[in-house]
């Protein structure tokens, strides 16, 4: 699902664990949100928006922006 991350990542030469350490996130959490096993923070996709110079839609399926929205939106009104 999130084979974006992949691309662009790849295009910019980063490796994962570098993109990882740029996140702030360990290995095993990169590697889930790049294989879209895992939902990530509406900062993370912003902070990965930054880092691989694209915006999001190009990054992740509209299911998981949608996801990432609905969260942001609970956790603004809790």
């Amino acid at each position: 699902m999130a084979s974006g991350i992949t691309f662009y990542r790849s295009r910019k030469r980063l490796s994962q664990a570098a993109l990882a350490e740029a996140l702030g996130v360990d290995g095993g959490t990169m590697s889930r949100i790049e294989a879209g096993a895992m939902i990530p923070t509406a900062e993370q996709v912003d902070r990965l928006s930054e880092l691989l110079g694209c915006p999001p839609p190009y990054l992740f399926s509209k299911h998981i922006l949608a996801e990432v929205a609905d969260r942001a939106r609970s956790e603004a009104t809790s």
